[in-house]
């Protein structure tokens, strides 16, 4: 039984690809994403504890300064 020839790969234009996404038009569509129901107590029981996940690893991460440990937590605690 003959095989077919596949079709050659469509040629990569680096330049073009590059001039293309530069002029690419940046759009807000965070509004298309936004909550369409009201949040539940089950959900902001769970947004808390994901931002106590988030400060416990922060307080353990060995490669940040005291300093910054102490602003990153104050800006999680604030979003609590």
């Amino acid at each position: 039984m003959p095989i077919d020839v596949p079709p050659a790969p469509p040629r990569f234009e680096q330049d073009g690809v590059s001039e293309r996404h530069e002029k690419a038009p940046i759009v807000d569509k965070r509004g298309e994403f936004a909550r369409k129901t009201p949040q539940t107590a089950d959900d902001a029981t769970r947004a808390r504890e994901f931002i106590d996940g988030k400060i416990e690893m922060i307080r353990r991460d060995p490669n940040m300064s005291q300093a910054e440990k102490d602003k990153a937590i104050r800006e999680l605690e604030s979003k609590r």
